[in-house]
């Protein structure tokens, strides 16, 4: 009996203290000269050793052959290069991490009690991310300091524990279906999950990331047609076009204008030359954020068109001269696309694997998308809302590269599936 309770206690603590550092760890700060993150889990993983007497099981994981074939292809390029220690970092970010997840939360008490402490730190989380954007204070920057432009339209941007602001503000959109999902669930408590989706919200809108603050109004719109938008409009239009003109007249007062016009212009700024340079100086670098971007395709393609099906490996660095329109000379340091920082650093078939992984998630999640835990039925299910977030996500990597957000897709990954097996009662469908 003590035992038991030994045992017990140990996997309550393993599942809180995972809980909390896989979310305030940042990447940034190394222990011992690796991450300090991957030194968790690596810990994490012999306490699950431990806890389950040797016998880890990894046929119950989302590791698909997809999945395999890209972990696999990762490893092969990282080791063809000679940068094993990337490869072994990898390793512990995908593999290690998934197996952790899927030993850990054997049983539905399990599940519930990592998703409370999950969502007790995201809560602490986001509310400093919100202080973060008056104050330009971040705890992180006790223990490990980052160069990052932090200023925009006189506000500091949220970066939290992540690497910069743009992951920050995907890793809060994966942990959206979660949330919305607990406050479907819970009736008595459904105000404290209510304030967590509106300081989740908030801290996103706190990065003034523009391509993720797009993927949120996409995504809303989406849920809310699924919960029946257009019925509701039909069924109360005059208090809504009441409510509207309300707006419009609000809208129109001075202050109120003001700030509609920047937000708006922020957004506009992507596209147009000239309101990007109207901007540049309350917004800060990169006010039209496309330009660079749209021609990376012509300046990646040419710096791996001599190993185009490898790459370059995962830890070659990519460096481009060019001139702006007024001759000014710049070099670019950064890929800020998901899939081709894929091809540059493991080439056509790096790429193409991901590729394979991507169809095949959002395929396993299509086939679940009706998954809830009182059955089919539901209009808006934790499966079609984590099917949604998981394709808007893989569409906003057209605009950054992930780091620490990737970790967070695999992690609400397996809550899902894990909540498909415990919940549902069946295995989540394949």
């Amino acid at each position: 009996m003590v035992i038991i309770s030994n045992k017990l206690s140990l996997k309550n603590f393993l599942i809180g203290i995972f809980a909390f550092l896989i979310m305030f760890l940042p990447r940034r700060l190394y222990f011992f000269g690796a991450f300090s993150y991957r030194i968790v889990i690596l810990f994490a993983f012999c306490l699950c050793i431990l806890l389950r007497k040797g016998k880890l099981s990894i046929s119950n994981t989302i590791i698909s052959i997809p999945m395999m074939i890209y972990f696999v292809l990762v490893e092969i390029i990282s080791f063809r290069y000679l940068q094993f220690s990337t490869g072994i970092g990898f390793l512990i970010d995908t593999v290690l991490f998934l197996i952790i997840m899927y030993n850990l939360l054997q049983t539905e008490r399990d599940l519930h009690m990592f998703i409370d402490v999950f969502l007790l730190f995201l809560t602490i989380y986001t509310i400093l991310g919100i202080l973060e954007c008056f104050t330009g204070f971040n705890i992180w920057d006790l223990v490990t300091s980052t160069d990052l432009q932090r200023f925009r339209y006189g506000l500091y941007r949220s970066n939290g524990s992540s690497t910069n602001f743009t992951n920050n503000a995907a890793f809060l959109m994966l942990c959206l279906p979660i949330v919305g999902w607990k406050f479907q669930q819970e009736e008595v408590q459904k105000r404290k999950y209510a304030v967590i989706y509106g300081l989740v919200l908030l801290n996103i809108v706190a990065t003034l990331t523009r391509s993720i603050i797009l993927c949120i109004i996409a995504l809303h719109f989406i849920w809310l047609v699924k919960l029946g938008l257009f019925k509701f409009i039909k069924k109360h239009f005059m208090p809504i076009l009441i409510a509207a003109a309300a707006a419009f007249l609000i809208a129109n007062i001075p202050a109120v204008s003001d700030f509609l016009k920047q937000f708006i212009d922020m957004f506009v700024a992507i596209f147009d030359d000239e309101t990007a340079n109207e901007i540049s100086a309350s917004f800060g670098s990169n006010a039209n954020g496309t330009g660079q971007r749209l021609l990376l395709y012509s300046w990646v393609f040419e710096a791996v068109k001599d190993k185009i099906f490898f790459g370059l490996g995962p830890n070659h660095l990519f460096e481009y001269a060019w001139k702006t329109e007024t001759g000014k000379s710049m070099i670019k340091s950064s890929i800020e696309n998901q899939y081709l920082i894929h091809l540059y650093r493991y080439g056509i078939a790096g790429l193409m694997s991901y590729l394979l992984m991507v169809i095949n998630i959002l395929s396993r999640l299509w086939k679940n998308k009706e998954k809830s835990p009182d059955g089919e039925g539901k209009r808006l299910t934790l499966g079609f809302m984590m099917l949604t977030t998981v394709f808007v996500y893989f569409i906003s990597g057209l605009f950054f590269a992930a780091s620490d957000d990737f970790r967070m897709l695999l992690l609400l990954l397996s809550i899902f599936f894990i909540h498909c097996k415990h919940f549902i009662k069946t295995e989540p469908v394949r």
